[in-house]
């Protein structure tokens, strides 16, 4: 190690895009988060870092680290003291957080700013502040890599394992191993096996092979060389082993994965790039010590629709029912939704034949209901019944689609006559506003929950498969025809692709639907944040971790999604008809506070890359049976609880309708519109995704009385605002403010605070219905010099709305 120059111990890669780290050297690696998320999976585990997180990497083993969409680093330490050989650094401040954290993390971020400013900081100070860090990993992150004698026999299997993963290039046999755990190395061999998959002596060789693969790549070290230091004894025997594990020799491997390395200039001009926004980011974070002011110009205005919202009602046969009507004329005072969506509305039970002729009385009932309360039908008009979810493949409920016929021209024959007689009842122009979705089933869900039969259609007594994908461009392609022949401006698309659950490539399917006679008006997807959803559905296995760790997952998602469409060159539309945190309605993240800000940042982050975002759904009503008779909060789906209680994330929708098409200021948590100079619309709230207990307590039982704990804990955020460039240099303005969140309004808390039955009686829901509101506070403020000044306070999980109008003299 060398003390003149402090940085040739000190390394500092920007991260830029997603990555898999390996490291097989004494260095000490570590992942730092100055801003947004990282996500980083190790083996079997997934830790979603935020601002101001680390996470030690350890050493050989592989992490994929994604970190596309935030401001991180990994920092390098030289790291080798005689004296301190055979230690270990392990440790994170999510899942392992410790009180020496914030000191870390303090000098972390000295570091950076001294590596950002270099010119502007004496070489004693690097030292210092790279010194102190190394004495707080050795103090406080770092394990003995060795093994233990009074241990339980699992836990020295994973001491084992973690002996090996940092000292295998050193001369490790068994029998020694076994030896010291006072066990016979047959013994240690099994239990080895049967806990990490694979006999002691391979899951050596193979981490051996590991940094032998990572040095032919990287390094222009001779064969020989590479082999020694990483373990190998006898070259004859590396030789056979590589060749028996690679397919290939030591040679002709580095020749044939040097050939197909690629030199990534672009991520160094990117990394070079995010250096220099980082000088100006600590240069302003200097000169700004006490004052963090958001500075918004009234004059540069971009242009944004926000009025894409969507509503799923849920099944046809729910409107029938006088309590979900009344539910639904409560959207008629203030109404957030363009359109509400619908599905099983042919099913016979609804739509019934009788000989000859149909009976649209419950037709016309369901479509007059949603017409009165001021939402467009868009009508799902597949084969898909009625489901209530209690696990991913568990189904509480279910009410099935019915048909009288599998045929493809009665099919067709009842389209015909439902437009027809729609046209007669509501008139051509009304019709002609309204989307129909037709539904591709999707055999892994079908299989799930035990239907299907709703693949089946027949075509002059020939069976087909609507899953398969000729079949259903084919059917689509026939229904789109007939309907437009008799509505020809009504849109027609489908099919509901769930982003969540398909693992093929939709490329093919895609481009042959789109080029076909019956191309689709819009394309339909929905988007749950469940990745476990594949796993549960390929493998059928119990999975802890059934939310993703990812809090972007939906733009994700989303952006991937629009990259296809780009590919295919599909210039349509493109509709989220279902999106929610979970498509579970029996889980208590339902009913917390969260799911307001949750819902503002999703919709709000996918909105430039689609045309309709529909919320999974408006009321608990759809999803209550028998095992929630005697509870108004169970963890529904619904915005409105079943006793009609409006929820925080009913009025997140009535913030984001009352902001105007004209935007002067963007950030994740803050957005700032209006409508002309003299009214403005402040939308903020504070985010937190869930935390560790969520992801890795597997005990513990949530209920409504501790759902809190499950969240990230955030600190009450002040933003300060000047707005600029206001028409009148001087002027008073009414501010009207409105908040809900845990502490003001949220039904969760609120009935917490009243009631310690899950059962309400009338008086109770009706003292709730007027406490499950926002507060409102109103005041004056007055402009100088052409500006505004406001001063924000957001606790966390909070959304807020302020209202700013000048008053008239």
């Amino acid at each position: 190690m060398r003390l003149i120059e402090p940085w040739e111990n000190i390394e500092m890669n920007v991260l830029t895009k997603d990555r898999v780290m390996q490291h097989f050297d004494t260095n000490i690696h570590l992942i730092y988060v100055l801003a947004g998320e990282v996500t980083i999976e190790r083996e079997d585990q997934v830790i979603s870092l935020q601002k101001n997180d680390f996470y030690i990497l350890s050493k050989s083993l592989v992490h994929t680290v994604y970190a596309e969409n935030a401001r991180a680093f990994e920092i390098i330490l030289n790291y080798y003291f005689e004296d301190q050989a055979g230690l270990a650094f392990e440790g994170n401040s999510v899942t392992e957080s410790k009180s020496a954290d914030q000191q870390l993390i303090q000098s972390i971020e000295k570091l950076l700013k001294l590596y950002i400013l270099q010119e502007q900081h004496s070489v004693s100070e690097v030292f210092e502040e790279y010194f102190h860090i190394i004495h707080l990993l050795e103090k406080e992150y770092a394990e003995a890599a060795s093994t233990d004698e009074d241990r339980s026999i699992k836990q020295k299997v994973y001491e084992v394992k973690f002996f090996i993963d940092n000292n295998f290039d050193k001369d490790i046999r068994l029998a020694d191993i076994a030896n010291k755990l006072y066990v016979s190395d047959q013994y240690l061999s099994r239990i080895f096996s049967n806990e990490i998959g694979m006999p002691m002596n391979e899951y050596l060789i193979r981490k051996r092979l590991e940094k032998v693969r990572k040095d032919l790549l990287e390094t222009e070290k001779s064969i020989t060389n590479i082999a020694f230091s990483a373990g190998f004894s006898n070259i004859n025997s590396f030789n056979r082993l590589f060749k028996k594990y690679q397919g290939l020799t030591p040679s002709e491997f580095r020749r044939e994965i040097k050939a197909e390395a690629k030199v990534e200039t672009e991520q160094n001009n990117q990394a070079q790039e995010e250096i220099q926004n980082l000088e100006s980011y600590f240069k302003e974070k200097d000169a700004k010590i006490d004052d963090e002011t958001i500075q918004v110009s009234m004059e540069e205005i971009s242009r944004q629709n926000f009025q894409k919202s969507m509503i799923n009602l849920g099944y046809a046969g729910d409107l029938t029912h006088a309590s979900f009507v009344e539910q639904l004329h409560y959207l008629q005072q203030n109404n957030p939704f363009a359109y509400g969506r619908i599905w099983g509305l042919f099913s016979e039970e609804i739509l019934e034949q009788v000989g000859e002729e149909y009976d649209f009385s419950t037709v016309d009932e369901i479509l007059q209901s949603m017409l009165k309360a001021g939402i467009k039908p868009f009508l799902e008009l597949g084969f898909k019944g009625k489901l209530i979810h209690e696990s991913h493949t568990q189904i509480i409920k279910s009410h099935l689609f019915t048909r009288k016929s599998y045929e493809l021209s009665d099919l067709l024959h009842r389209f015909q006559v439902f437009f027809y007689h729609c046209i007669d009842k509501f008139g051509l122009e009304e019709v002609s506003s309204w989307i129909i979705e037709i539904w591709k089933p999707n055999p892994l869900v079908l299989q799930t929950i035990g239907c299907e039969d709703l693949t089946r259609i027949d075509d002059n007594g020939v069976q087909l498969n609507l899953a398969q994908e000729k079949t259903y461009i084919n059917v689509f392609s026939q229904i789109k025809e007939a309907v437009q022949h008799i509505v020809p401006s009504i849109q027609i698309g489908g099919c509901g692709l769930s982003l969540d659950i398909e693992t093929r490539d939709l490329s093919f399917f895609l481009t042959q639907w789109i080029k076909s006679k019956g191309a689709p008006d819009f394309i339909s997807l929905s988007i749950y944040p469940m990745d476990a959803m594949k796993q549960q559905l390929h493998q059928r296995k119990k999975h802890h971790e059934p939310i993703s760790a990812d809090s972007n997952y939906m733009l994700h998602r989303m952006k991937e999604f629009k990259e296809l469409l780009a590919e295919i060159d599909y210039q349509g539309k493109t509709y989220i008809t279902e999106f929610n945190v979970t498509i579970l309605n029996r889980d208590i993240i339902n009913d917390t506070a969260f799911k307001g800000s949750y819902i503002l940042k999703n919709a709000l982050a996918v909105m430039p890359y689609c045309d309709l975002i529909g919320y999974w759904q408006l009321t608990d009503l759809s999803v209550t049976t028998f095992d929630t008779a005697n509870k108004e909060i169970f963890g529904g789906s619904g915005l409105i609880s079943k006793s009609g209680i409006p929820k925080i994330g009913y009025y997140a929708y009535q913030f984001l309708n009352k902001l105007s098409a004209s935007v002067v200021y963007q950030s994740e948590d803050l957005l700032i519109t209006k409508d002309d100079p003299n009214r403005i619309q402040l939308l903020c709230f504070s985010y937190s995704h869930l935390n560790s207990t969520y992801y890795y307590d597997f005990n513990s039982v949530f209920t409504r009385r501790n759902a809190s704990a499950l969240f990230a804990s955030t600190s009450v955020q002040k933003k300060k605002i000047l707005l600029k460039d206001l028409n009148e240099a001087e002027s008073s303005y009414r501010v009207k403010h409105y908040r809900i969140g845990p502490t003001a309004g949220n039904l969760l808390e609120e009935i917490n605070a009243v009631s310690h039955s899950d059962r309400l009686d009338d008086e109770l829901v009706t003292y709730l219905k007027h406490r499950c509101q926002p507060q409102i506070e109103v005041k004056e403020a007055t402009s100088r010099n052409h500006q505004l000044r406001l001063e924000l306070e957001i606790l966390p999980q909070e959304i807020q709305l302020i209202e700013i109008q000048k008053v008239s003299r």
